[in-house]
């Protein structure tokens, strides 16, 4: 079961609030992380279940199919005696006076199900054909939309779960979010209006990824100026108290 959730098309975005949806996502993650990208080893991972130690200090969000079956994760990792998992894996540089830990929440965990990523170019997250070959994508670095690509979708999983994420950090009292990723996410989150801030040296694990940072609030505020139409719809459905005064 989700709660809290929103629906697109067949698709429905919430947060896990069920131990067997719980379980579905980390087996959705073992099938991309493990068995098709071979990014963790199999046997660190019995059970066919993709887990860390962070699983307990996190905030699980799901989109389920119009069968219920999980075919997107994603999760906010909150703040606790670990740390940050960022924090272990590259030295930051924040801008400006660091935020208090309870503030801040680490994103990390995005899957989307082999399922729905049936381009041959798809990398796990399913935005390459969103991108431009010097962001990690495909399409011409002159801004071009050959024919055969126009008329294509937004990548709706990835956004419905950043959607429902920002949601839960707003109920939160979060103010800031933490990322380490590929650049190619980085870019298609920004092409969507979701500004983030590199703050660190790009590390090598399982490729090369990159630590962000980014300031929820001056996100919504460059969203709000650059595509007000994604603003409103990356508000829709959250309660009044929680929308911002922007």
């Amino acid at each position: 079961m989700i709660t809290k959730s929103l629906t697109y098309d067949k698709f429905r975005f919430g947060q896990v609030i069920d131990d067997d949806v719980l379980k579905d996502t980390f087996r959705m993650r073992y099938e991309v992380y493990v068995e098709e990208f071979g990014f963790e080893d199999r046997a660190d991972h019995p059970g066919g279940l993709e887990t860390d130690e962070y699983e307990k200090e996190s905030i699980h969000f799901a989109c389920l199919n119009e069968t219920d079956s999980v075919v997107g994760t994603i999760r906010l990792v909150r703040h606790s005696d670990k740390g940050f998992p960022i924090e272990h894996a590259t030295k930051l540089s924040l801008p400006g006076e660091k935020p208090e830990p309870d503030k801040i929440g680490e994103i990390s965990r995005l899957t989307v199900t082999k399922d729905l990523r049936r381009r041959k170019e798809d990398g796990m997250y399913g935005v390459e054909s969103y991108l431009k070959k010097k962001e990690g994508g495909i399409l011409p670095d002159d801004g071009s939309i050959p024919k055969e690509m126009a008329g294509r979708k937004n990548p709706i999983i990835v956004l419905g779960l950043y959607q429902v994420m920002l949601h839960e950090s707003l109920r939160q009292g979060l103010t800031h979010w933490y990322m380490i990723t590929e650049k190619k996410l980085f870019y298609a989150l920004k092409k969507y209006g979701f500004l983030f801030h590199q703050i660190g040296d790009p590390v090598q694990y399982h490729g090369e990824r990159v630590p962000y940072f980014a300031d929820i609030h001056e996100l919504l505020v460059n969203l709000k100026h650059t595509d007000a139409g994604m603003y409103d719809l990356m508000l829709t459905g959250l309660e009044e108290a929680y929308r911002p005064d922007i």
